[in-house]
């Protein structure tokens, strides 16, 4: 029974398991233009109660895939509702969302720089 129960919490830890961000992609950190910041709030326009964020931060641009020119950055917030931050991991290919995911993984990576987003935290509708 005990050989059975930690075979299973192996299993489980490893399936938590996520490779780090490599270090070139940390190094090819750049501050958001100001043309991401407001499409980024464009497009959440509508879909979210204004004046809802307390705190809002986005991420440095990261170049993931040089060959593909794939970009990403990620944007954490805090709500009155819910205090702790929230992820969103938005990947960016010739200026088109591929993919946006809620607490990705690489959004905690203690080397993505930060930013002040006001722009997000003072969004009118």
């Amino acid at each position: 029974m005990k050989s059975k129960f930690l075979a299973c919490a192996a299993l489980l830890a490893l399936a938590g398991c996520q490779t780090p961000v490599p270090q070139s992609v940390a190094d090819s950190q750049r501050p958001p233009s100001n043309a991401v910041r407001r499409e980024y709030v464009d497009a959440l326009r509508g879909t979210i109660k204004a004046g809802n964020f307390q705190k809002a931060e986005i991420s440095s641009v990261v170049l993931l895939n040089p060959e593909k020119q794939i970009y990403a950055y990620c944007t954490r917030t805090t709500e009155r509702a819910y205090p702790n931050w929230s992820y969103i991991g938005l990947g960016l290919q010739h200026n088109m969302i591929l993919y946006l995911r809620k607490n990705d993984y690489r959004c905690h990576d203690k080397r993505l720089r930060y930013y002040d987003f006001p722009e997000l935290r003072n969004m009118a509708y």
